[in-house]
């Protein structure tokens, strides 16, 4: 059928403005989450080269410290000061598991080398070798004469790709007479950056590359890198993004304990084709929507034309000759059709009333309004203040609901409105609101002349909850707010009012207050008391999987927050802290996520801090209990290692001053929870397996060396050799003397 030239004035503005709108949308939208990819593909290339940094820092620092340890020891310097042969198996066997116990600490795959400058020989490859004069004055040119740090690292060239640590020993001595070396292979710092699809590379103080996940050679260019270095030296330990000359993205980080660089390669058209599939679904979805458009613009087009066409059918009746020729004619229908509306308008809006003026006081407590649309809409509404008229606000807030309540809780807000609106004269008011979840407002039109103003609305208040605890059965408190002469004003009348309301934690349920009785309370408790010690019990108990004295603790945590902040604000800010250092600790110990799916409903409890016993209640169920619950499952995992740990201590550190208490203190547990665990792991408490392991290495002295009995007990940590000699008789019924004789007469 053929369109009339109207049609086509009418659709095409309609389609070429829909066009527009698809477009702009869908470039708005692609923009927007290219940036939003981009973004997080770059805070990932972040927490990636930082991981790496905090995974190989962690791992080196480990073979520091196993050397440093080692060269602490009292026996270090007898034994790497003098020569060693074969003959000294003994010496040769402490050593050697020394080195064990380094290389336990240290990286998987790794080589560890303990060379002795004054005894001329070294641990190498696991083995006991002589070292010529020649070799040690190299050691001692290349990393003990004039030289002022006594740690180097370098990468190790050759086909054994990986990086060389020397460290001079004794760590913390002048006097220099030991290295301990480590070659660490290529193929396990592939493990510890675990993506060979980036480039990786660390470089070391001396501008070394060290260490490159993909063999390449250095990609920056001289001036690039000391572009690199110039930005890291400003900013240790933060990831930051880098640009070279040639346009080629890096995110790097300096390390603070060695300055070794790491940096990862960003390649852009990973972020390409993260936004592949949806730059492909926005074209589809753009093409569906014009066509959408299309048809919208042709029914919009056909709806306008239509009353057009009930005008030429009208024309064409009486005169036969006039076709089309002025198809905007229009002035009989519209006016009819303008007092038909007017019309309805005027009934529609006598009906509407109500929720015109629930509007307007709403708009007012948003402050949506200026001055000249208050006074405007207050004449359309039928209300004319002189100047001696005032203003007061007041908020309800219901105190308590039984939990079979709390679903019916906008209902009684409904009926709580109602009943303000049935008992408070309208001359005397604005339209009663339900102002949110939680709150009835109203805003009352007293006269400035009024000297007992305020007593009648106490008097006014007072009715009312007599009224709704007796209708309702509940118990509500009121805020009122200070006097104001301008409803420009009702925002900030508003937010006094609920300062006053948050008072009502001091004062108990069934409260009225007025904000000018409690603004110089408000005033002289402003600052924020934070109970730390308690805080820090709670924490520690929750690492510990303590749950009964964590529920004790957040139950005293509480009650001492309520009875040091009185000021409604300080109160509030103190709980948000609290919960905020139980969510992250929580995080820390890498609970479920899910635990803090609902933690909305504790952030308003605490905003709100109304009752204290509810906010105890949320924080021990919600919070704290999943929190050690889904801690517990996963530290189970780790109960095996940490008393192996204990175990190695023991065996290590035997001939030592050794307690549960000083290993609780170097793991940073608490000593119950080790013992626990160790029970636990190993079927006897922590003080019998000591016990047994040093009868064990007394029992290897007694056959193997001349050491005398008073020596033995001395090294296994005996304060007396008879109490040495009675724990021997009675484990094994006979003296170490006789257990001596008779393993040498066999």
């Amino acid at each position: 059928m053929k369109k009339s030239r109207m049609f086509y004035q009418l659709f095409i503005p309609f389609f070429l403005l829909g066009i527009s709108l698809v477009v702009g949308f869908s470039i708005y939208i692609y923009n927007s989450t290219y940036k939003s990819v981009e973004q997080n593909f770059l805070d990932g290339k972040k927490n990636y080269i930082k991981q790496v940094h905090d995974n190989v820092e962690q791992k080196v620092r480990t073979i520091e410290y196993g050397y440093t340890a080692y060269s602490s020891t009292s026996n270090f310097g007898e034994t790497l000061k003098k020569a060693l042969t074969e003959k000294d198996y003994d010496i040769y066997r402490d050593v050697k598991k020394e080195m064990n116990y380094i290389e336990m600490m240290g990286i998987e795959g790794s080589q560890y080398d303990l060379i002795s400058l004054s005894g001329k020989w070294g641990i190498m490859n696991g083995s006991l070798i002589k070292l010529t004069d020649k070799e040690i004055d190299e050691y001692k040119h290349t990393y003990i004469d004039n030289q002022n740090k006594n740690l180097f690292w370098k990468p190790i060239e050759g086909k054994k790709d990986g990086i060389e640590m020397v460290v001079t020993l004794p760590m913390y001595q002048k006097e220099k007479f030991a290295l301990g070396m480590a070659s660490i292979p290529r193929r396990s710092i592939d493990q510890i950056v675990s993506d060979q699809d980036n480039l990786v590379q660390i470089y070391n103080s001396q501008d070394q590359l060290i260490y490159s996940s993909k063999k390449q050679k250095n990609k920056l260019g001289i001036n690039g890198y000391q572009q690199l270095k110039a930005m890291a030296h400003k900013n240790d330990q933060i990831p930051l993004f880098f640009t070279t000359e040639d346009k080629k993205h890096y995110v790097f980080i300096k390390s603070d304990y060695n300055k070794w660089l790491y940096l990862v390669e960003i390649n852009g058209n990973e972020i390409s084709s993260l936004i592949h599939n949806t730059r492909f679904g926005l074209f589809i979805s753009s093409i569906l929507l014009i066509l959408l458009v299309a048809i919208i613009s042709y029914y919009l087009a056909e709806s306008f034309l239509r009353p057009l066409k009930k005008i030429q059918e009208k024309l064409s009746i009486g005169e036969i000759g006039y076709k089309r020729k002025n198809e905007l004619f229009l002035l009989e229908d519209s006016i009819d059709q303008i007092v038909g509306q007017n019309e309805r308008l005027t009934a529609h809006l006598t009906l509407q009333k109500p929720q015109l003026e629930t509007l307007f006081v709403l708009s007012l407590f948003r402050n949506r309004m200026n001055e000249s649309e208050v006074t405007y809409r207050l004449q359309q509404l039928g209300y004319h203040f002189d100047e001696d008229k005032v203003f007061y606000t007041g908020l309800i807030q219901i105190d308590n609901l039984k939990e079979q309540q709390i679903a019916d809780k906008n209902l009684f807000l409904l009926a709580i409105n109602n009943i303000v609106e049935e008992m408070v004269s309208d001359r005397k008011r604005l339209m009663p609101i339900v102002l949110n979840n939680a709150t009835q407002a109203t805003i009352f039109i007293l006269n400035r002349k009024d000297q007992e103003a305020e007593r009648h609305l106490m008097k006014t208040y007072e009715e009312i909850q007599k009224k709704i605890e007796e209708v309702l059965q509940i118990t509500i408190s009121v805020g009122i707010s200070p006097q104001y002469t301008s409803l420009m004003d009702s925002e900030k009348s508003m937010d006094l009012a609920i300062e006053s309301l948050h008072y009502r934690v001091n004062v108990g349920y069934g409260a009225i207050i007025f904000y000018d009785d409690i603004a110089p309370m408000l005033n002289a408790t402003s600052i924020a008391k934070f109970p730390v010690d308690i805080q820090n019990k709670l924490m520690k108990a929750i690492r510990s999987g303590e749950e009964e004295t964590a529920t004790q603790l957040a139950a005293n945590l509480v009650d001492t927050t309520f009875r040091l902040n009185k000021n409604p604000i300080s109160l509030g800010v103190t709980l948000l802290r609290i919960i905020n250092e139980l969510v992250q600790l929580g995080q820390l110990l890498a609970v479920e996520p899910k635990i803090f799916e609902n933690i909305k409903k504790l952030y308003q409890e605490a905003t709100n801090a109304y009752d204290p016993e509810q906010i105890k209640q949320l924080l021990i169920y919600d919070l704290i209990k999943p929190v050690i619950s889904s801690a517990q499952d996963k530290t189970e995992q780790g109960f095996k290692a940490i008393a192996e740990n204990i175990a190695l201590i023991v065996q290590t550190e035997y001939d030592q001053e050794i307690s549960l208490d000083i290993i609780a203190d170097r793991l940073h547990y608490s000593p119950n929870y080790l013992s626990n665990i160790f029970k636990k792991e190993f079927g006897e408490n922590f003080v019998d397996y000591l016990m047994n392991y040093r009868l064990q290495m007394a029992k290897n002295l007694l056959r193997d060396t001349d050491v005398p009995i008073k020596g033995i007990a001395e090294r296994l940590k005996y304060r007396n050799s008879q109490n040495f000699i009675r724990f021997f008789k009675k484990k094994l019924g006979k003296t170490p003397g006789e257990y001596r004789k008779e393993f040498r007469y066999k």
